[in-house]
């Protein structure tokens, strides 16, 4: 009888005194690079102001003016130097400078401001777009922070580059007088997908900063 009491009682004894704690397998991927890329908003909130804004402000952007002097010279040449191409896609640029906008569409869903750059001859020299629909995903894809083996499918990386492009949108279009803009000198930031042309007028500019100085 006792041997029986010992026995019952084991289980007991055992379940209270368990040195270790489960877990579910997804707990522990949720907080893991993976787990945080599943979800866009997340993902962006990881490397928006830590990563992303001072990659496209700093010291990795080309300066407007050597960007269209090198595209004149060689397109090619300016391409290899300047350019950050992902694998089988466009090549994509790192854009600053300032200017003074000259014309803008503010009637279409992907609106644009065209900007002429120093030195001024007060024709436009590069688009950058208004919104409220932003195409592509330069900003996804220029500064290569944002790697596709980040993600487990396609439709992650999607839905990161549309998110990016969101915030483009909430965060640096939204507190603009789109209307007022023609005319404003500007100081702006942000990346470009090269057209076949290798025009920056006709490769629409997706910014991350876009800050109006003063009036002309």
């Amino acid at each position: 009888m006792k041997h029986t009491l010992a026995l019952a009682a084991l289980p007991l004894l055992l379940s209270s005194c368990v040195p270790w704690t489960i877990r579910p397998i997804d707990a522990e991927k949720d907080q893991s690079p993976a787990g945080v890329a599943s979800n866009p908003v997340n993902y962006v909130d990881s490397i928006w102001a830590s990563k992303l804004v001072p990659a496209v402000t700093g010291n990795e952007a080309v300066d407007v003016r050597v960007l269209l002097d090198a595209l004149a010279a060689s397109p090619e040449n300016a391409k290899a130097r300047y350019g950050h191409r992902q694998a089988n896609g466009p090549v994509y640029f790192v854009v600053k400078g300032e200017g003074v906008i000259t014309a803008v569409d503010v009637h279409s869903h992907s609106g644009l401001a065209l900007v002429d750059v120093p030195p001024f001859d007060r024709r436009p020299d590069l688009s950058i777009q208004l919104g409220p629909v932003l195409r592509g995903t330069s900003l996804r894809d220029a500064t290569g922070l944002v790697q596709f083996s980040d993600f487990v499918n396609q439709l992650q990386f999607a839905d990161v580059g549309n998110e990016l492009n969101d915030r483009v949108l909430k965060t640096v279009l939204a507190p603009l007088d789109k209307a007022k803009l023609k005319g404003s000198r500007v100081s702006f930031a942000g990346t470009v997908a090269m057209s076949d042309t290798g025009d920056l007028l006709l490769s629409e500019l997706v910014p991350v900063k876009l800050v109006v100085e003063a009036s002309r």
